[in-house]
C-alpha cells in the first residue's frame, strides 16, 4: 500500500475533492474540519484492510503503514470512527465516488499502466451477501422464474418470513443455494481492470442490466458475456450502439445449440476468465463477499472503493513497484 502513493496525482484528487462541498467534518471535540486529502486516503486504507470505522480509527494511530500513507498533518489530531463514516457518507452522496474511481483509471491509463482505448470489455456479476444477520427461512420469489433452480421453492410465501435488517437487500438462488443480499454488475477490461460497476439487489436478472456498465464504451469494442446476458434485446443493443457481439449463446428448450455456438463459446469463455479473476481478487483478498453497510446506496459506494483497491493493486503490481500479494 506504501508504493500505491507513486502511482497518482494526488494533488488532481485533492482539487476533485475539494471541488465538493463538503459538510463540517468535526469530531467530537468539536475541533475543526480535516484535510481531504488524508481523509480520502484514510478511507482507502480502511477498505484495503476490510476494517470496520472503529478499527481504522485505532490503527490511524498504532500503525506506521497508515501514518506514512495517509500524511495527515498532526498526528496529535486525528479523526475519530464517527467522523470517518461521515466523511465516506459524504463521498458516496451526489456521484462523487463514481468521478474519483473514472479520474483514478484516467490517470493509470496515462501512465500506461492500465490501456487507455481497450478494444475488449467483460461484464459479469457476482453475489455480495447482505451486512445482517442471516434469515435461513427467508425465502423471496425472484424478479424473473429463470432466476430459480427449483421452481417448487418459489411457493415460498414472503409474508410468512421475517424481515430483513436490510431493506434493499434481496434473496436470490445459485448453484442450489440461496443468497440474501446484492449482485454486483461489473465491466472490465481484458487485463481484470474495472471499469464500470452497477449495483442491484441480488434478485437483479443479468440479462436486464448489460446496458448499465457499457456507458462510454466506444464503438467497435466487442462485448464477452457468459449465456446469462444472452437476449435478442442486449443483441440489438449492441448493433444499435455499434459494439461487437461476444455474448455467449444459451440453449433453449427444444433449441439445443449447433456445433458452431457450441465452439464460439469454448472461444468466447477462454477471454472472459479474467473478469472472474478479479471477482476472485475482491472476494479473497479484499473480503467482498460480504457488505459493510446497509442500504443500496452505501453498498454501492464501499463496492466503488473496492473496485479502486483492485485497480490500484493490478496497476502496482504490473509495475512491479510492490510485489503481487497473495493475503
Amino acid at each position: 500500500m506504501l508504493k500505491i502513493t507513486q502511482l497518482l496525482d494526488w494533488q488532481a484528487i485533492e482539487h476533485t475533492l475539494a471541488s465538493k462541498k463538503v459538510a463540517d467534518l468535526r469530531d467530537h471535540g468539536d475541533r475543526p474540519a480535516y484535510p481531504l486529502l488524508p481523509m480520502f486516503r484514510a478511507i482507502l486504507l480502511g477498505q484495503w484492510h476490510s476494517l470496520s470505522d472503529p478499527e481504522l480509527e485505532r490503527s490511524l494511530v498504532t500503525r506506521l503503514d497508515f501514518m506514512i500513507f495517509y500524511q495527515f498533518p498532526d498526528e496529535m489530531n486525528l479523526p475519530d470512527h464517527s467522523t470517518l463514516n461521515r466523511f465516506r457518507n459524504w463521498l458516496i452522496q451526489d456521484g462523487l465516488l463514481d468521478e474519483l474511481n473514472q479520474q483514478i483509471n484516467q490517470q493509470l491509463a496515462q501512465n500506461k499502466l492500465k490501456v487507455e482505448k481497450a478494444q475488449t470489455a467483460i461484464v459479469d456479476a457476482t453475489i455480495i451477501q447482505t451486512a445482517g444477520d442471516k434469515l435461513k427461512k427467508a425465502i423471496e420469489v425472484s424478479e424473473h422464474t429463470e432466476q430459480t433452480e427449483n421452481q417448487e421453492q418459489t411457493k415460498i410465501q414472503v409474508s410468512d418470513t421475517p424481515a430483513s435488517k436490510d431493506t434493499d437487500a434481496k434473496w436470490t438462488i445459485k448453484s442450489g443455494h440461496w443468497h440474501l443480499g446484492y449482485k454486483l454488475h461489473a465491466r472490465t477490461d481484458a487485463e481484470g481492470f474495472i471499469e464500470q460497476i452497477h449495483v442491484t439487489p441480488a434478485n437483479a436478472v443479468d440479462v436486464k442490466h448489460l446496458a448499465s456498465v457499457l456507458d462510454h464504451v466506444e464503438e467497435g469494442v466487442t462485448i464477452y458475456t457468459d449465456k446469462g446476458y444472452d437476449s435478442k434485446e442486449n443483441r440489438t443493443f449492441l448493433e444499435k450502439h455499434k459494439l461487437k457481439d461476444g455474448i455467449m449463446r444459451k440453449a433453449h428448450r427444444k433449441q439445443p445449440l449447433n456445433r458452431d455456438d457450441i465452439e464460439r463459446n469454448k472461444g468466447l469463455s477462454k477471454v472472459r476468465y479474467r473478469v472472474e479473476q478479479s471477482f476472485a481478487i475482491l472476494h479473497r483478498l479484499f473480503k467482498c463477499k460480504r457488505a459493510s453497510y446497509f442500504g443500496l446506496e452505501k453498498v454501492k459506494g464501499q463496492m466503488v472503493l473496492k473496485v479502486m483497491c483492485l485497480n490500484l493493486l493490478k496497476a502496482a503490481n504490473k509495475l512491479r513497484l510492490i510485489a503481487p500479494i497473495a493475503a
